[in-house]
């Protein structure tokens, strides 16, 4: 079975998402802040992580330069979803573009659309 950690600081998507990924055959984490995204995949080492930008303690962003390793290269694949924030959502993920993640998606986003990058990717 692959392992899902979502990272994001809406617990309605979270739970949504995680619902929707185990009727697909998924086991998946959440988490609600990048700090806690950190401790989680270092203990479910995740076949991919799906994450938000802006949260609260440590973005989205800071969350992938801290487990981003010296070749730019993750412990899985990730998948970047952005709403936007104090900028708009596309200058969001283009910067997340550039950490080397394996997509990005705009939210607000189908679960249709999502599922298709999941299933690209793993």
């Amino acid at each position: 079975m692959k392992t899902i950690l979502v990272i994001d600081d809406d617990e309605d998507l979270n739970s949504a998402l995680k619902e929707v990924l185990e009727l697909k055959g998924y086991e998946v984490f959440c988490a609600f802040n990048g700090r806690q995204g950190m401790e989680l995949l270092n203990e479910i080492e995740p076949d991919l992580v799906i994450t938000d930008i802006v949260m609260p303690e440590l973005d989205g962003l800071g969350f992938l330069g801290s487990v981003v390793n010296r070749e730019m290269k993750y412990p899985c694949k990730v998948i970047v979803i952005s709403g936007g924030g104090r900028i708009a959502s596309k200058n969001y993920l283009a910067c997340a573009e550039s950490f080397g993640v394996d997509d990005i998606l705009e939210k607000p986003f189908t679960f249709a659309k999502l599922n298709e990058k999941i299933e690209a990717l793993i």
